[in-house]
């Protein structure tokens, strides 16, 4: 029988560290490692201060994850914008992948970090992770 798997979303406003600018990629180099280990797979952005992560994996992991992330330094005003039972994970070969959004119309810039619900931003994520990928081939 097939684990359980379950997808959360979240938004967070990022706490610029006192010794200068945020530096995303340790932060994704850390989720990689951990993530691997507990065979969860996401995609996370910092776009104009803000924080939007998509986690999938087992719900016991997720629980604890989240967990960690409440109560972690870098982030203040953590909201959940959903999570969900999923058949297979939408980021399968990525641990953690940093988004670039750059590239974002003013639309869904702000669908990402304003107005947008959990299935949305997981699309706009799983877009610009794919494109990350073909860039890569």
């Amino acid at each position: 029988m097939a684990s359980l798997l379950e997808r959360v979303v979240y938004r967070s406003d990022a706490v610029t560290p006192a010794d200068g600018p945020m530096d995303l990629s340790a932060i994704v180099a850390t989720s990689v490692r951990n993530n691997a280990r507990r065979r969860m797979t996401g995609a996370l952005a910092l776009h104009d201060g803000t924080f939007v992560q998509v986690l999938e994996g087992e719900p016991e992991a997720l629980t604890t994850l989240m967990e960690t992330i409440s109560t972690d330094e870098r982030h203040r005003n953590v909201r959940v914008l959903a999570r969900w039972p999923v058949q297979s994970q939408l980021f399968l070969g990525w641990a953690m992948v940093q988004v670039d959004t750059r590239a974002l119309s003013q639309h869904l810039a702000k669908l990402m970090v304003q107005t947008g619900s959990g299935a949305q931003v997981t699309g706009v994520m799983a877009d610009l992770a794919n494109a990350r990928l073909t860039s890569l081939i």
